[in-house]
């Protein structure tokens, strides 16, 4: 799965700096490249000049004017050390991004569409359909039945393929932190709903936010487990 691309990736590109950080050395390079972007019009001038002179041997000749004018050589500074710390920060944002995902999809989801929604001036977040009462039960309860197995998955995954701990928490603590941020942010949108509209009363509000919770708590005890582990 997009898990186990994400962390063999993030693996090799670890295993690639840790063999080069003992050489201090400068990965640093420059390309020369042709830049022909001004051959066009170079040769136009070419073409209108009446008064070339094709076989003057001196700098006014007009063939070498063409090449000087239509060509040059372009210089770009490569620095492969950065580029690979860049691609490693890569592979890890999308690691935290797919894992994130895959934990708690529709909860982030919700989240994002109330965030939209109450930026709009042309929608009312309480009368979205998303915002019903039993819209907002289900998606927290399809977050809550499948949490702990997909990351106890996740964590047996890290553990394949990354043997230090520090590095699996650094790997684990985004994912966790954006998933609580998600409740946090689920829970004040829900505080607003109002009761005896859409779906919504005590028994409902009280049943979503200990769902949320749920989600909440699992999420730091699973991640807990995996960094003693």
């Amino acid at each position: 799965g997009v898990i186990h691309s994400d962390l063999f990736l993030v693996k090799n590109l670890l295993i690639l700096r840790e063999q080069l950080s003992p050489f201090d050395i400068q990965l640093r390079s420059v390309e020369r490249q042709l830049d022909f972007s001004e051959a066009g019009k170079a040769v136009s001038r070419f073409l209108a000049n009446r008064n070339r002179r094709l076989f003057s041997m001196s700098t006014e000749n007009a063939l070498v004017t063409l090449l000087r004018e239509g060509v040059s050589v372009q210089e770009a500074s490569v620095d492969s050390k950065r580029d690979l710390d860049d691609a490693l920060r890569s592979a890890c944002n999308d690691f935290i991004e797919h894992t994130s995902v895959l934990l708690a999809g529709p909860l982030l989801d919700f989240v994002g569409q109330c965030k939209l929604a109450s930026s709009s001036s042309n929608a009312s977040l309480k009368t979205q359909p998303f915002m019903k009462g039993g819209s907002v039960k289900a998606l927290v309860t399809q977050t809550t039945e499948g949490l702990s197995d997909e990351l106890k998955e996740v964590t047996t995954q890290m553990a394949l393929y990354l043997d230090n701990p520090a590095t699996q928490s650094i790997l684990l603590k985004p994912v966790v932190r954006k998933i609580t941020r998600a409740v946090d942010d689920a829970q004040k949108f829900i505080e607003d709903a109002v009761n005896g509209e859409h779906g919504w009363d005590e028994g409902a509000r009280e049943e979503v936010m200990t769902a949320l919770k749920t989600i909440e708590t699992a999420v730091k005890s699973g991640s807990a487990k995996q960094l003693v582990r």
